[in-house]
């Protein structure tokens, strides 16, 4: 018992003290601050995919909204019709001159900008509003209904 004792003490001793038996690892300090550099270097690749990922997701949104909104309100009240893009715009502004606040320039199939003062989910609630603005007025004005589909 007493030499097995010994004998695990010693193993334990030169096991665990001695130089000899332990590794000796040479670490080159340019390595180590390489491999910093390299790590900072993906970690802020990795934050700007992230950021572009989130402008490209929140720009998708965007244009999600965008579509959602335009073919909920798909009936528009026009109030011109132009083949000339500044012609279009300067009349919108004419427009909301008027007072018409919610006017919107509208890229017909046909290749013509349409001015739209307002748009509306139903082609009846479309029509009420021509007929709401027309009452208003002693000489009507001349408003039609666009479907952008």
């Amino acid at each position: 018992m007493k030499k097995i004792f010994i004998l695990i003490a010693l193993l334990a001793f030169v096991g665990t003290g001695c130089k000899f038996f332990k590794k000796k690892s040479k670490v080159d300090p340019a390595a180590i601050q390489k491999a910093k550099e390299d790590s900072v270097k993906k970690a802020r690749a990795y934050e700007a995919e992230q950021a572009r990922l989130a402008m490209e997701q929140a720009r998708q949104d965007s244009i999600a909204k965008v579509q959602e909104y335009e073919a909920k309100f798909r009936y528009h009240v026009i109030i011109g019709s132009f083949k000339v893009p500044s012609n279009a715009t300067n009349w919108e502004q004419e427009v909301r001159g008027m007072g018409y606040n919610s006017t919107k320039i509208v890229h017909a199939k046909n290749g013509f900008d349409l001015v739209s003062i307002s748009a509306y989910e139903t082609y009846s609630k479309a029509f009420n509003e021509i007929e709401r603005i027309n009452a208003e007025k002693e000489e009507p004005v001349e408003l039609w209904i666009y479907e952008n589909n």
